[in-house]
């Protein structure tokens, strides 16, 4: 696809400068055209590919320089992981790697779709529905790395283990009140929960943790 006139980036005012929002806008253009990505890929990380220690230590007040974007990417659909370096300067992609049995970090937004999936989730529904709970905006839920056991189905899948919290309000400590006995296996590729563990109702603890003023 032909490279459009608009894809310019602005002379930056040392080398290591980190990238701008117009930076990154840009990254995200170029690997969209050239590769083509639909909403089955997760951009993990766009970062600043440093150059070379040499360049840094001999830059000069406004010398032109050449401009990188480190990318980390991730394929839903196929569970697949992609590095990738993007000249800014000259709005092309110098390298795309595969790179196999690795994954990356959990990311903003699986944190928040997969909240919700275990919120939705009829079984999970009676299991706080079983503790009084009725109240979804009152439950949070943080996933965390499950860890990798050599289990032959949960390899190369993407799975968090959900933790659920109660708070009271809005602006209550929810770490305060941990669902205990309950957690949750999410698979983040496919926002599925794949298996609920609840070990019976263990009694919330009785001091809230919250930071108030004493009245």
């Amino acid at each position: 696809m032909e490279k459009t006139s608009s894809m310019k980036v602005t002379r930056e005012k040392h080398p290591l400068d980190p990238l701008t929002a117009e930076e990154l806008k840009l990254t995200v253009q170029i690997l969209k055209r050239d590769k083509g990505l639909d909403d089955h890929y997760r951009f993990a990380n766009i970062s600043l590919l440093e150059p070379a220690k040499s360049i840094v230590l001999d830059y000069r007040d406004e010398e032109q320089i050449k401009r990188e974007a480190f990318c980390i990417i991730l394929h839903n659909q196929e569970g697949k992981t992609y590095e990738a370096v993007v000249s800014l300067t000259e709005g092309s992609i110098t390298s795309w790697k595969l790179i196999p049995g690795v994954q990356p970090s959990i990311m903003a937004d699986e944190f928040m779709e997969c909240q919700e999936v275990v919120k939705g989730h009829p079984e999970m529904i009676k299991a706080f529905a079983k503790r009084g709970l009725t109240n979804m905006d009152n439950i949070m839920v943080d996933p965390w790395s499950a860890g990798n056991f050599g289990i032959e189905d949960e390899v190369d899948v993407r799975i968090v283990r959900a933790l659920c919290y109660y708070r009271t309000s809005l602006y209550d400590n929810g770490y305060a009140r941990p669902i205990s006995g309950l957690y949750v296996l999410v698979d983040l590729n496919k926002m599925e929960v794949i298996k609920i563990v609840d070990k019976g109702v263990i009694p919330f603890p009785p001091l809230d943790g919250n930071y108030t003023p004493i009245k």
